[in-house]
């Protein structure tokens, strides 16, 4: 089941500079507290996850940002950061500095420029394979993401023998179970069908839509979806499909 770190309530030990809040509007010149992010060190092509656990006087405190894998990777006092967030109108970026690394392990951040806007999408997408696992009746399903976003997802499935014989195909909007392997932690949801989309081979390819998303899932997938969108950014590539 999935698990992210839980949000601090911000009374955090140790915190020194907590009495005001980064200048700006939060949200939309900064990201807010308990964001989820994508953070790209100058230099890099990977992007990292991560989210914003609080806010200070001057700083932001990011919990260690994560690699593709899961793995915190290691504290570089000035390293030059990108951040990247979904706001109310958009995916939006803004220019960081590595400050210091807090006594509770958090990274401080200083915001060094203006946030510019990257795109504009009700819900970010971007091509991800994920391993999937799709259930109903006495159905189950198992195949690859090909696209994902906080909204649903385009799958493709193994054959299935019984698929269309003994066991029906789901109707559009029944309820489905879904989970879905995100690297570190497994997301257990309910979609429903979309549409059922014709290939040559004996796969299945489905759209899915979540039902009911929890926000703590939603930011879960947006992190990465973030993750996918800055690594495509960083290597030039002008579309994704």
């Amino acid at each position: 089941m999935m698990g992210p770190d839980a949000i601090a309530t911000g009374r955090s030990a140790g915190r020194t500079e907590e009495l005001g809040m980064v200048a700006g509007v939060p949200n939309v010149d900064h990201p807010a507290a308990a964001t989820a992010l994508g953070v790209l060190p100058l230099g890099q092509d990977d992007p990292l996850t991560a989210r914003v656990r609080r806010e200070g006087e001057s700083y932001l405190y990011l919990s260690a940002p994560r690699n593709a894998v899961g793995e915190a990777i290691p504290f570089v006092e000035r390293d030059v950061l990108e951040l990247s967030w979904q706001a109310d109108d958009g995916l939006r970026s803004v220019p960081a500095d590595a400050v210091a690394l807090a006594g509770d392990g958090l990274w401080k951040v200083r915001v060094t420029g203006p946030a510019s806007r990257l795109q504009r999408r009700d819900a970010v997408r971007a091509p991800l394979g994920l391993s999937v696992t799709l259930s109903w009746d006495r159905a189950t399903l198992t195949g690859s993401t090909l696209d994902l976003s906080e909204g649903g997802l385009l799958a493709v499935f193994r054959p299935h023998g019984d698929l269309g014989v003994s066991v029906p195909f789901p109707k559009r909007g029944q309820p489905l179970v879904l989970s879905l392997d995100l690297w570190s932690d497994e997301l257990v949801t309910e979609v429903a069908l979309v549409r059922r989309r014709p290939r040559q081979d004996n796969l299945h390819e489905w759209s899915l839509r979540f039902v009911d998303l929890p926000d703590p899932a939603a930011d879960l997938i947006r992190s990465h979806v973030f993750t996918a969108l800055r690594h495509a950014r960083a290597r030039g590539l002008s579309a994704l499909y």
